[in-house]
C-alpha cells in the first residue's frame, strides 16, 4: 500500500540504521579499551565474573609478595645460623686440642684468645641478625605470613624466632654472652675444663641443627606456597582474559560489517523517502 503517512520502509530503515550505530558504538568501546566489558550493561555476569577473578590475580600477587619476604627472613636467619654453626665447630675443635696435656700456658692462652674471639662473634650475630627490625635469634615469637588470596589463617605460615640468648637449658648457647667484649664464656684454661667446653658447644651445635632443620622446613613451605600463587595467579589471569579481553581480528572484522550495514541503512532510508515522494505522482 502506498501511504503518506506511515513511511514504514523508512522507519524500519530508520531503526537498523540506529542498531548499527550502537553495535558500530560498543566495537569502537571494545578495541579503544581492550576489553569487551566497558560497562557492566554489555555482559552483566561477565563483568561480575571478571571483577572476581581480577580481585583473586591481585589477592594471589599479594600473597606471592608476602611469601617472598617469608623467605627473605628465614634465609637472613638461616645464614646467620650457618655461620653460628661454623664458628661453634670452629670453639669444638679448639676444645679438643685444648684437651692435650702436653699444652703449656701459652699455647693455652692462645687457643683461649681464639676461643674468645669466637663467641664474641656469636654473641653479636645473636644479638644483631633483625629483619626490617625483628630480632630473629634473640627472641622467641611466632610471626604470622598471609600466603593466601583470602583471609583464612588456613592461609598462612609461621615463622618462629630462636632465643639463643637465652640461658642454654631454656634453649640458649653456652657460647653466647650479652657483653660483646667478654672473655672466657668458653674456659679453654685447662684439660678439664676443655672437656666441659666441649659438651657445652656439642649441645650448642644440636641446637643450632635442629633451629636450621625447622628454618629448611619453613622455607620449603614458603616455596611451596608461592609456586602455587603463581600458578594460580596465571590460570585466573587466564580466565579473565578469555572473558574480558578484546579479540581484535573479531572485533576488527565486526566493525567493517557494522559501517558497511550503517551505510546500507543509509543508503535503504533514501531509497524509502524517494519511493514515498511517488505517491505525488498520483496527485498530478
Amino acid at each position: 500500500m502506498l501511504s503518506i503517512n506511515s513511511n514504514l520502509s523508512a522507519l524500519n530503515a530508520q531503526t537498523q540504521l540506529e542498531k548499527s550505530r550502537k553495535n558500530t558504538e560498543q566495537t569502537l568501546a571494545e578495541l579503544a579499551s581492550g576489553t569487551q566489558l566497558s560497562s557492566a550493561a554489555v555482559n552483566a555476569a561477565n563483568t561480575a565474573l571478571s571483577q572476581s577473578l581480577e580481585a583473586q590475580v591481585r589477592g594471589d600477587n599479594q600473597a606471592s609478595s608476602n611469601a617472598l619476604d617469608g623467605v627473605s627472613m628465614v634465609q637472613t636467619a638461616d645464614s646467620a645460623m650457618a655461620q653460628l654453626q661454623s664458628n661453634s665447630q670452629q670453639i669444638q675443635d679448639l676444645a679438643i686440642q685444648a684437651g692435650d696435656a702436653a699444652l703449656n700456658s701459652s699455647n693455652r692462652q692462645s687457643l683461649q684468645q681464639q676461643v674468645d674471639q669466637l663467641t664474641q662473634s656469636n654473641s653479636s650475630i645473636i644479638q644483631n641478625t633483625q629483619y626490617n627490625g625483628t630480632s630473629l635469634l634473640s627472641s622467641s615469637n611466632t610471626l604470622q605470613f598471609q600466603v593466601g588470596p583470602n583471609g583464612n589463617s588456613s592461609n598462612q605460615i609461621s615463622v618462629n624466632t630462636s632465643d639463643l640468648a637465652a640461658t642454654p637449658a631454656n634453649g640458649g648457647l653456652n657460647s653466647y654472652n650479652a657483653n660483646l667484649a667478654a672473655t672466657g664464656t668458653i674456659d679453654l684454661s685447662s684439660p678439664a675444663s676443655a672437656l666441659a667446653a666441649q659438651a657445652g658447644i656439642q649441645s650448642d651445635l644440636n641446637t643450632i641443627s635442629a633451629s636450621r632443620t625447622q628454618l629448611g622446613a619453613t622455607s620449603n613451605a614458603f616455596e611451596a606456597a608461592y609456586n602455587n600463587l603463581q600458578s594460580s595467579s596465571l590460570n585466573a589471569q587466564a580466565a579473565n582474559s578469555r572473558i574480558s579481553d578484546t579479540d581484535y581480528a573479531a572485533a576488527s572484522a565486526q566493525l567493517v560489517q557494522q559501517q558497511i550495514l550503517g551505510q546500507a541503512a543509509i543508503a535503504m532510508q533514501g531509497q524509502a523517502n524517494i519511493s514515498q515522494s511517488s505517491a505525488l505522482s498520483l496527485l498530478s
